[in-house]
């Protein structure tokens, strides 16, 4: 029986851009890379290192929110399947430690 599970997490990334809005730009872009159906939401970006330069690091915190379709018989095993499915999708990237809310 298909059930869809809404998850919500957030995250923290540190990473090389050429300004605020790239950086917030390329969490949103990996992010929905991996999972398309998710929403991003930047909660703060800070520059990680003193110098100005070109393209500096920036630390992205962030919170995603998206509905996973699973097919499972259980309500409880509905949610741990949901995760596995997320963080396989995430695995590898630079997402792969978002912390996921209870619920």
């Amino acid at each position: 029986m298909p059930r869809d599970v809404a998850l919500k997490g957030s995250g923290r990334v540190e990473l090389a851009a050429y300004g605020v809005a790239d950086a917030e730009h390329q969490v949103e872009k990996e992010v929905r890379a991996a999972w398309p159906e998710a929403r991003v939401e930047v909660l703060e970006v800070s520059r990680a290192g003193a110098q100005g330069r070109i393209v500096e690091e920036f630390a992205v915190r962030y919170r995603v929110r998206g509905t996973v379709t699973v097919e499972v018989e259980d309500a409880k095993e509905a949610r741990r399947s949901a995760l596995r499915e997320v963080r396989g999708r995430l695995a590898g990237t630079r997402h792969a430690r978002i912390a996921w809310d209870p619920e």
